[in-house]
């Protein structure tokens, strides 16, 4: 059997049953991530203010995580104890509220699950539902834990010149060593399934449009190159969505740009970033 095989397996074999449920023990209100991406060893820096579910009994905080090389786990800006059981991450003894900073590294050209981090084509993409956070970091990847995210991508610009994530673009600019950034920052609390991640060589279609409220709005189709005479299709179908929204249910968008990333392996669209 391969690994390909191997990894499908597995992923099908597990399932979570609606009885088993009980609310978490902790709840996650930011995540702050910033992501050093190579094809070999991608670098998390993964800062979160947490803070204890007074309706739930002391216990232990139980990260998920899969196939992570875990380097450094502060609590307030402390070494903590910690420990491992099976792939998750364990801490004990910690205050009612406090920032939990995790850095990892792992390999996106080695995950041939295609959940989580993953290279396609030579770009970055990530899938994340239902389950594929924690194969990007030690997190509590389920539903019911929805929180603000930053997202700072770094990676070489001639290789990557277009690093995308959820929410509004807040920063970009030039690093040393032919390397670049673009911090993202989404609002809206949502949960870990509904993170997204794209950088590589695309081009894009642009519209700008004016919401009913008098609110500008960026919307943009990105593809591979040589695809770009393909998008005006979705560009207008995309218009005339935004458009139904409005004139129908009376919303209109709540960020500054609507994205969708469309390749031959993957279609990406953060469109939804509230739960």
């Amino acid at each position: 059997m391969s690994q390909l095989e191997t990894d499908l397996q597995i992923t099908q074999t597990k399932s979570t049953h609606r009885a088993d449920y009980a609310p978490p023990a902790y709840w996650i209100d930011s995540v702050d991530l910033t992501f050093d991406l190579d094809p070999q060893k991608t670098r998390v820096l993964n800062k979160m203010r947490v803070r204890r579910n007074a309706d739930v009994s002391v216990q232990a905080l139980k990260l998920d995580g899969e196939d992570l090389n875990l380097s450094r786990v502060l609590v307030n800006g402390q070494g903590c104890s910690f420990k491992m059981e099976n792939s998750k991450l364990v801490l004990d003894n910690l205050p009612d509220d406090f920032e939990l900073e995790i850095f990892t590294t792992c390999s996106p050209n080695k995950n041939t699950q295609l959940m989580g981090l993953y290279v396609s084509n030579e770009s970055f993409f990530t899938q994340c539902e239902a389950e594929g956070f924690r194969r990007i970091t030690y997190f509590l990847d389920r539903p019911d834990v929805m929180a603000v995210f930053t997202v700072t991508l770094r990676a070489d610009k001639s290789a990557y010149p277009v690093l995308l994530s959820n929410g509004n673009l807040v920063a970009q600019g030039i690093l040393e060593d032919g390397r670049h950034f673009a911090k993202w920052f989404d609002p809206f609390k949502k949960p870990a399934y509904l993170f997204a991640l794209v950088a590589g060589q695309f081009v894009c279609r642009e519209q700008t449009i004016t919401s009913r409220a008098g609110n500008t709005h960026l919307l943009q189709v990105y593809v591979r190159p040589g695809d770009l005479e393909k998008t005006e299709h979705a560009m207008n179908s995309l218009m005339a969505g935004v458009a139904w929204d409005e004139a129908r249910f009376g919303l209109s968008l709540d960020l500054e740009r609507f994205m969708i990333v469309a390749t031959v392996t993957s279609t990406w669209a953060p469109w939804k970033t509230k739960a």
